[in-house]
């Protein structure tokens, strides 16, 4: 196998090589290998389900490649979701089934999967042709419009009369709305009703106070786009009063509308459903919300209710989004909502009050990767996760105020690989150590590998005090600085990486090899990057540099990583680098990629 893929003469010799230990009979009970929920344009969210009881012990490999291509890739494994790992959720339910995300995959291509499940000495295969979404394309000329000024009665009436295929204009100009606009009428897929601007920062749509901007009442097939939102601009505090766009929680599954290009500003809440949505995309945005980073707002939960994005659903994606000044900016659902194969990714984080990204009450098949942040409470949290797979993967998160992560109640199916998490002096009782972890819930099946945590302040490096732990990967990370490693709970507490890694009581691998937590983990420096990056005494030193961690040469994470399929594939070396920048792979375009667009008309 290479970093890239196997040549199907490479593949031939595999099969080979492992035939005679194994019987392919179909004799496994496995379901039919589907994708899970509507196409998103950069992902497949794989699902196997199982028709019967089979053992835990097995597992599910993963090949896929553009239909007719030449070359196999190999795919991260499949995930066995665990029920009986899992709490139980308010909506939907935790399947005893296998499922997995591919990602950094191409829109609107067609991927040949193929899955096989060993258990003991048989096999079984699976396979299915899936495509990923392709990307809207742009309307042609407007054959409706909205003159500049007009009045929000005016603006509805128009709203009211849209039939699928129109593609409706607003003139140039500012719009005093003093109420909301309600989008209630549907397109088809082939002819979607487009509401755009003239131009993206010419259009402002003015909500005059508190309230939210658009309504989306029970439509479909609805592109929104080259438009601003202007919210009121004053926080509300817990009210989250002020919104954006909103979708009304009276009719779930509105299906294929698409937000991008969009400037929303001075908003308590940028985007936000409370019922599923099927297919959702919002795609280079930028999002300004009320929100600041003052001890007196990020410290006493002021910003809880402040979401940037809340997606709940089937088939969505929110990517290249510019956000600042929410609190949770990220959020995949809402309690008593599913969230399946929901993917976030590419985002830019400039400051979020509380989680980077809250997967709180989501469900499987949930990917979270490429984005960066700066200057948030928490990169991730869960609270719960209901069985995953949830892969988070190569982002960058500098300077937050609590833990990196916060694993709250229990929870099973987090992946974390190859992320960078630099932080200083925190408050409360993340004040002293670079993660703290909480004894508030068992943590079962769930990986931590290729990650970097360089902690600049004062204390000790992890206490990681939940229970479980087992089946468990968790190796091949770096840490900065050496100190106090607790495992209190699941292994005993230890006055070094190197004793915590020599003295952890073995555990069950699951993709990898390792069956001791910390084998091959490595300590770094305060600065292991090209570029130096120094972060203030406390967290309320608000960083405004936008840095990328890249490691450097002769440093102890560079080309020291493990090398993960579908997460590391394309790395230059002997071995990935670790953490989120890997030489070999593709740069990145964190944020909105329409420009330059967040002090847009002089706002801030």
């Amino acid at each position: 196998m290479s970093r890239y893929g196997i040549t199907l003469t490479r593949l031939a010799a595999w099969i080979a090589a492992i035939a005679p230990a194994l019987s392919s009979g179909g004799n496994l009970p496995l379901g039919t290998l589907v994708h899970d929920g509507p196409a998103t344009p950069e992902q497949l969210s794989l699902y196997l389900p199982l028709t019967a009881a089979l053992p835990t012990t097995a597992r599910a490999t993963v090949l896929y490649r553009v239909e007719g291509a030449p070359i196999w890739r190999e795919g991260h494994p499949l995930h066995r979701i665990r029920p009986d790992f899992a709490e139980i959720p308010g909506a939907g339910n935790v399947p005893d089934a296998f499922a997995w995300p591919l990602i950094d995959l191409q829109p609107g291509t067609r991927y040949e999967v193929e899955v096989t499940v060993t258990s003991g000495a048989v096999s079984d295969v699976r396979s299915g042709l899936f495509a990923t979404r392709a990307l809207p394309a742009m309307a042609g000329a407007p054959n409706k419009s909205i003159a500049s000024g007009s009045s929000l009665a005016t603006i509805q009436a128009a709203m009211d009369a849209l039939n699928p295929g129109d593609v409706i204009e607003f003139a140039d100009g500012i719009y005093a709305l003093g109420g909301n606009i309600q989008i209630s009428r549907s397109g088809t897929p082939t002819l979607p009703i487009v509401i755009r601007g003239a131009t993206r920062n010419g259009v402002v749509l003015d909500r005059g106070g508190s309230g939210r901007v658009i309504q989306v009442l029970g439509a479909s097939h609805v592109v929104l786009e080259n438009l601003t939102l202007q919210g009121s601009g004053v926080d509300s505090g817990t009210d989250a009063s002020s919104r954006g766009i909103e979708f009304w929680n009276g009719a779930p599954n509105q299906t294929n509308v698409v937000v991008r290009q969009l400037t929303i500003r001075g908003v308590d809440v940028g985007i936000k459903a409370y019922a599923p949505l099927r297919g959702f995309l919002a795609y280079d945005n930028t999002l300004l919300g009320n929100n600041t980073w003052t001890e007196a707002l990020i410290t006493t939960n002021q910003t809880w209710n402040d979401d940037g994005l809340c997606i709940p659903g089937f088939g969505n994606a929110a990517f290249n989004n510019t956000l600042r000044g929410f609190g949770d900016s990220l959020a995949f659902t809402v309690d008593g909502a599913e969230a399946v194969g929901v993917h976030f990714y590419r985002n830019e984080i400039i400051s979020t009050g509380d989680d980077t990204l809250e997967a709180d009450y989501a469900h499987r098949n949930l990917s979270f990767y490429d984005n960066r942040a700066h200057n948030a409470a928490t990169l991730l949290s869960l609270d719960p996760l209901y069985g995953g797979p949830l892969l988070a993967a190569r982002n960058i998160s500098i300077n937050t105020q609590r833990s990196p992560f916060k694993f709250n109640n229990t929870n099973t199916g987090q992946f974390v690989y190859n992320n960078t998490l630099i932080r200083t002096t925190g408050n409360g009782s993340h004040a002293n150590w670079g993660w703290v972890q909480f004894n508030n819930g068992a943590q079962r099946a769930w990986g931590y590998r290729n990650n970097v945590l360089v902690y600049q302040g004062q204390g000790d490096l992890l206490a990681f005090e939940a229970s479980g732990n087992d089946p468990i990967d968790f190796d091949h990370n770096a840490w900065y600085p050496d100190g106090d490693v607790w495992w209190s709970t699941s292994g005993g507490s230890y006055s070094s990486l190197a004793a915590a890694a020599a003295a952890l009581p073995l555990t069950t691998p699951l993709y990898g090899t390792a069956t001791r937590r910390h084998d091959n983990d490595v300590l770094t420096t305060s600065n292991p990057w090209t570029s130096t990056i120094t972060l203030g005494a406390t967290f309320l030193t608000e960083v405004v540099a936008r840095y990328l961690p890249t490691p450097a040469v002769g440093s102890s994470i560079k080309n020291s990583g493990i090398a993960i399929p579908n997460i590391t594939d394309g790395y230059f070396g002997i071995a990935p680098d670790r953490g989120a920048v890997i030489e070999g792979r593709p740069p990145v375009a964190y944020g909105d990629r329409s420009g330059d667009l967040l002090f847009a008309d002089g706002f801030e």
